[in-house]
């Protein structure tokens, strides 16, 4: 799969490294609005395609896919763009900044090229092995999960900064930081019902939360909950407690983009009245293989790993806990929202798990 990066900040990078793991991807392309950083990228990284505008690339031949590693604002019409001009798409998450934006999207996808939306997190070997302990019936009935992930990077974020302004800003964190986790926990234990949280503020303004807490119910029945905070030490960390044991997965957050992150990760298990052991994992590439995953997707002509149906539900998630930390915690109901969205009875099934 011949593919072009388009945003060339600090995910182009990890993006790059990738493609160059992976015998199925050659990143053959490159766009962004700076002629300048443009043109140092290509030059650092062989690239032989410099596009002039998104347009053009978009225009170019020799290109299947795009790979957006841009503002979350913008994630929505560049796929559109793409699809139009007929590239796959693997658009880094958010796949958008709201419900209704990501229905207009969700809508789009017909029987052209694939979307991929790029939580990546999902395929860590740790969660990979947690899906695996449930699917299996290992775990008994899933009760319950916690997930937390924190970095430390919104304590030196610029004024500047295009996370501070654009649409979706007032997610803050959890729309950079938590929604990896608020995936994880969808893709573990199943759609989401309704949505309670809280926002924190401090250095980034009264505008933009700096920490969160959420708590999701399931169309399972099972209950979970996120907290993330941008200005604490990294750390990661998902545990699933079920009836017949509990594990918990837990990873240095300092090896994320690494083709060697996998060994960075623990996943212990507690089965009921037993004491905890380590639990088998299999080793990936989790950015390999995401780009993996859509080249396989397009060239046969099927669904990939993580879909727009799927980025959308975390990005509703994501959303409710915006309208219910504005209410001090009431439950935003996952349908009724969806409904003032513009979304039909089938797509609120289909994004809430029939509830």
């Amino acid at each position: 799969m011949r593919a072009a990066l388009v945003g060339l900040g600090r995910w182009a990078e990890a993006h790059m490294a990738a493609a160059r793991r992976s015998e199925l991807v050659d990143i053959v392309a490159c766009f962004t609005r700076s002629e300048e950083k443009r043109a140092a990228f290509a030059t650092k990284h062989g690239i032989e395609v410099e596009a002039p505008s998104y347009t053009a690339l978009l225009e170019h031949p020799g290109i299947d896919a795009v790979v957006l590693s841009t503002p979350n604002d913008t994630h929505v019409t560049m796929t559109r763009m793409a699809l139009v001009a007929g590239k796959a798409v693997l658009v880094d998450k958010p796949v958008s900044v709201d419900t209704a934006e990501g229905l207009s999207l969700f809508r789009s996808i017909g029987a052209g090229p694939p979307v991929a939306v790029a939580h990546h997190a999902r395929r860590l070997a740790g969660h990979r092995a947690q899906k695996g302990w449930i699917e299996s019936g290992e775990a008994g009935e899933v009760r319950m999960a916690q997930a937390a992930f924190s970095n430390i990077r919104g304590a030196s974020m610029a004024p500047e900064a295009w996370h501070r302004h654009v649409r979706g800003s007032e997610a803050g964190v959890l729309i950079q930081v938590g929604i990896h986790h608020v995936d994880n926990l969808l893709h573990l234990l199943g759609p989401a019902v309704t949505v309670n949280a809280r926002f924190g503020y401090g250095d980034l303004g009264p505008s933009m939360p700096i920490s969160a807490a959420v708590i999701i119910t399931h169309a399972s029945g099972s209950i979970s909950t996120v907290t993330s905070s941008w200005t604490s030490p990294s750390q990661y960390r998902l545990a699933v407690e079920a009836t017949l044991g509990t594990t918990e997965y837990t990873l240095d957050h300092t090896k994320w983009t690494s083709a060697q992150v996998d060994a960075a990760g623990r996943l212990a298990l507690a089965p009921a009245g037993e004491p905890s052991h380590v639990y088998p994992t299999t080793a990936g590439d989790p950015l390999r293989d995401q780009l993996d995953d859509l080249a396989r997707a397009l060239r046969a002509d099927v669904s990939p790993g993580v879909t727009v149906l799927e980025g959308l539900r975390a990005v509703a998630v994501v959303e409710a806990a915006v309208r219910s930390a504005g209410d001090l915690g009431a439950p935003v109901d996952i349908a009724r929202m969806m409904g003032e969205a513009g979304g039909t009875p089938e797509e609120i099934v289909a994004l809430t798990g029939g509830q």
